[in-house]
């Protein structure tokens, strides 16, 4: 019985703790950007999100469309706010994938 009890109180002692936060990379397609300063303004709306960092800009055959990639710490943010502040200034975005 005394051999059960220190593993149970270990893993009860790790449950209490939350789970550790972690960075995620997520890929957001963006339309309607129109002229040279629009991924720029895109880009500056979502490292208003704390935590976000743009990895990589991929601009799509179709003309005003793209995709950015971006990371961000999930206990910072989440991907809702991320696609919220780009929609805020008028760009349609959506996110396509995501990963840890």
């Amino acid at each position: 019985m005394n051999k059960l009890l220190l593993p149970l109180a270990v893993v009860a002692g790790l449950a209490a703790f939350p789970a550790i936060a972690g960075e995620q990379q997520i890929n957001i397609s963006v339309s309607e950007m129109t002229c040279p300063t629009c991924s720029f303004t895109v880009a500056s709306s979502m490292r208003q999100v704390p935590s976000v960092e743009i990895v990589d800009f991929q601009e799509s055959a179709t003309f005003g469309q793209g995709v950015f990639i971006v990371t961000y710490d999930d206990e910072a943010a989440d991907a809702e706010t991320i696609v919220d502040a780009v929609m805020a200034n008028g760009y349609p975005a959506e996110v396509l994938m995501a990963s840890n």
